[in-house]
């Protein structure tokens, strides 16, 4: 149990990073961002922190129990599921004219958050 607290604490660290670094990437509206160079050192930087954030993810799992894998797991494959299904269906939409404003991505990534969070806390719920 110690060392799953841990290992909480690190992916929590690198989630932070990671959404800090998005978030700046993303809403840097200043000069350096004119230069091309410091974009892609930014683009970089950004992507390795979530391979760090991946990774602290699967380390997580090395120390759940056999139930909190069957949570967490089915928790992801229906987060997957719905975010295929609604992530298409939202895009598609727009192509025939359904919704007038096109698809935007963080919609579908707020979309996606909202699911896990929501299945992990029913499975625990269900399981308990």
């Amino acid at each position: 149990m110690k060392e799953q607290k841990k290992h909480t604490k690190i992916l929590m660290a690198w989630t932070f990073a990671w959404v800090a670094s998005l978030a700046f990437l993303t809403g840097a509206e200043n000069a350096l961002w004119d230069n091309i160079i410091f974009t892609q050192i930014g683009l970089i930087i950004n992507f390795f922190i979530g391979l760090g954030m991946i990774i602290a993810n699967k380390n997580l799992f090395k120390h759940y129990d056999e139930l909190q894998k069957k949570i967490q797991f089915e928790a992801m494959a229906l987060t997957l599921g719905l975010a295929v299904v609604v992530g298409l269906t939202y895009e598609i939409s727009f192509d025939f004219g359904v919704i007038n404003s096109e698809p935007e991505f963080e919609y579908l990534v707020l979309f996606i958050s909202f699911t896990y969070v929501a299945s992990n806390i029913i499975n625990s719920r269900r399981y308990k």
